[in-house]
């Protein structure tokens, strides 16, 4: 995040240029994210626990601006809706922080020499890169005020939701020794980060809503599989 490192935040317009800079930092780090999991090596995990730490820094920094702009007489004349919707945003990015801590700390302890018998690795690699792909249309769908680009965001999540539930139900299907199966829980760990971080990626896109409507807006409960999906009524 070197872009903005060390920059003011004085304007509404300054915050949403740090945030837009850091969810897209957290998208180019699900890259190496999906990297270190079917192919470690040296310095990746650093990179993802550097990663959440300029997240998490970066988030405080833009709630401590946006808290001091709300009580500024010049802030006042701007619109109200976006200084609520950046510390949305901004949330999320230190929830995102956490998810890459948690997916690091699994990472460390995967024993490489391990078969991934059921291929999950494949899979988590995959969600890995659908959540990037989340957060970057997330972030253009708020950057270009874009309701029906924000509404697309959630549909995309059914894919990471349907990678969750496969390598849940593959690690319910593993027949296999202790090494394996020790494998095959931190891959449900991992994939139960990367779902949230595509849930992050639809709140930050249901922001944009907040920002045509001025109503909280929820496009659906990110955390259930959706009817369209599992066919259930």
């Amino acid at each position: 995040m070197a872009e903005v490192s060390g920059r003011k935040l004085h304007r509404l317009s300054d915050v949403e240029d740090w945030i837009r800079v850091a969810v897209h930092h957290a998208a180019t780090t699900l890259t190496v994210v999906a990297d270190a999991i079917t192919v470690r090596e040296p310095g990746m995990l650093e990179t993802i626990q550097a990663s959440a730490r300029d997240l998490r820094a970066g988030s405080r920094q833009a709630d401590t601006a946006l808290i001091r702009m709300t009580s500024d007489s010049v802030a006042q004349r701007d619109d109200p809706r976006i200084p609520l919707a950046l510390m949305q945003v901004a949330q999320h990015q230190g929830l995102i922080a956490n998810q890459f801590e948690l997916i690091a700390e699994q990472l460390a302890e995967i024993d490489q020499d391990v078969l991934d018998s059921q291929r999950t690795g494949q899979k988590l690699a995959q969600m890995a890169k659908l959540a990037g792909v989340q957060l970057l249309d997330a972030l253009a769908a708020f950057t270009a005020r874009d309701v029906a680009a924000a509404e697309q965001t959630e549909r995309e999540d059914d894919a990471v939701d349907r990678l969750n539930r496969e390598v849940f139900q593959a690690t319910l299907d593993l027949d296999g020794g202790r090494a394996q199966r020790e494998l095959a829980y931190r891959h449900v760990l991992i994939a139960r980060s990367l779902e949230r971080i595509a849930d992050n990626a639809v709140d930050i896109a249901e922001q944009t809503a907040f920002l045509q409507t001025a109503e909280p807006r929820q496009f659906t409960d990110a955390s259930t599989p959706h009817k369209r999906l599992t066919g259930e009524v």
